[in-house]
């Protein structure tokens, strides 16, 4: 790089030399801080068809998406379009998210959060699941919905239940069961990272979870 002349005349002189100017070139990436959450945002194409369409020109041709990365823990996860950030309500909540219901306005939609209870915490997997599962009824009175996957692709070891029916979610084993909120479920991941388990729930109404369901599993998968 060349050097001005009034820069070099500085330098020999000894002379304080002029501010450069830093505004004429902006950053390629803004990071955006919210309590003890960080999300940045990224130009990545090859992961915009997973996350949500690329918007289109007028000349038709896909633009550019911004991929938004969210820090939890010392892992980074990619944060679906269309999810919405709000504070966590309690420092055990690393991260919480809304979402539109897919009815229209005025429906209610889904909601995300994931927990961490510092390592070593949040008890055994099965005992988890049994918790989540008592949480639920069916109104015909049979058994309660419930699916058990294992997925060891990712980074860390996942396990993701899901639950159908009255939900009664609440702390422990659920809330009141005449308070218990009809036709929803649950998705529950739990991530066994190195640093102690996450868990990253997905719940709402039926229709707005499933609509939900593949940007969910691309979120946790994403965890590295």
């Amino acid at each position: 790089m060349t050097l001005s002349l009034t820069v070099l005349a500085s330098v020999v002189l000894g002379l304080a030399p002029e501010p450069i100017n830093t505004t004429q070139r902006p950053l390629a990436v803004e990071v955006v801080t919210r309590i003890d959450t960080r999300i940045d945002t990224r130009m990545d194409t090859k992961r915009a068809a997973v996350f949500g369409a690329a918007a289109r020109s007028p000349h038709g041709r896909s633009a550019i998406a911004q991929v938004r990365r969210i820090k939890l823990l010392q892992y980074m996860a990619v944060v679906p379009a269309g999810w919405t950030s709000r504070e966590p309500s309690s420092s055990m909540r690393l991260a919480e998210f809304t979402t539109s219901a897919s009815a229209g306005a005025g429906a209610p939609g889904a909601e995300i959060v994931v927990y961490y209870f510092g390592a070593g915490q949040g008890g055994p997997v099965d005992a988890n699941l049994a918790r989540w599962k008592s949480q639920f009824s069916n109104p015909s009175g049979g058994a309660v919905y419930e699916k058990i996957t294992k997925d060891p692709s990712g980074a860390y070891p996942l396990t993701i239940a899901e639950y159908r029916g009255s939900y009664a979610r609440g702390t422990g084993m659920g809330s009141a069961p005449d308070k218990a909120l009809p036709d929803h479920v649950l998705l529950a991941a739990v991530a066994e990272t190195e640093q102690g388990t996450m868990f990253f729930q997905l719940y709402g109404p039926a229709s707005a979870v499933e609509a939900q369901r593949a940007t969910y599993l691309a979120f946790v998968r994403s965890l590295k």
